[in-house]
């Protein structure tokens, strides 16, 4: 199945939120992929570099991910990733969706292309956004 016309015209932004970086991916109007991003580096700026974002990309979703543990439990993280989308629900009128992000980062590290291995911290969390972004695309279906 495809993704429905409305799915596939909205730009969807996706956050892989963490205490010292958040991974940003993003799917662009008509367009049917994730794509990796940029880094956010989760400083004093942070608010003001997600507003700058969320002006120059007008998304129409944001998804974010939300960490458990192995068994499925809420941990010290998942409460940091819903305090970081009851937040950012704040700055964007539209959508947020929380998706459970299951080893995102453990898939993101088979990922990384190696010509960007010396960028590595940079990248990881960018794949990792990307691969909830996808989670929740595959969901759609």
């Amino acid at each position: 199945m495809e993704l429905s016309q409305q799915d596939y015209l909205d730009t969807i932004l996706a956050f892989d939120y963490g205490d010292a970086r958040i991974g940003v991916a993003v799917k662009f109007a008509e367009e049917s992929v994730a794509e990796p991003l940029l880094t956010l580096k989760n400083d004093q700026d942070i608010w003001q570099n997600i507003q700058d974002l969320l002006n120059l990309h007008q998304p129409d979703l944001i998804v974010v991910g939300r960490p458990r543990n192995l068994e499925g439990e809420k941990t010290k993280q998942t409460d940091e990733a819903e305090k970081f989308a009851s937040k950012l629900s704040k700055l964007y009128n539209n959508k947020i969706e929380l998706i459970d992000e299951a080893l995102s980062t453990e898939q993101a590290k088979q990922r990384i292309p190696k010509s960007l291995a010396n960028k590595y911290r940079e990248v990881i969390d960018q794949y990792a956004a990307c691969i909830i972004l996808e989670s929740y695309l595959k969901e759609k279906k």
